[in-house]
């Protein structure tokens, strides 16, 4: 295994930076927009911190499987129903 970080500094990285640049802005973004999502609703969505940890650790997958899937899944919570 290679472990020579002088690699690094032989990258030019202003030729990388704006293909990079707009990726990790739409993934940031994409977080953010899940995030602020989920604080909004996390008394109503089933299971909340495990999506909360999936939204962080799987970077990219985390937040829109999320976004498509999480907030479907609501709690179903009767405990405050009348009988």
């Amino acid at each position: 295994m290679n472990t020579d970080m002088t690699a690094l500094l032989e990258i030019d990285w202003a030729q990388i930076l704006p293909f990079a640049l707009p990726i990790i802005l739409l993934n940031l973004l994409l977080i953010g927009v899940a995030l602020y999502d989920w604080f909004k609703r996390k008394n109503l969505i089933s299971s909340p911190y495990i999506w909360l940890v999936a939204i962080i650790l799987l970077q990219l997958l985390g937040p829109i499987l999320y976004l498509v899937i999480g907030r479907r899944m609501i709690r179903n919570d009767y405990s405050g129903e009348a009988s």
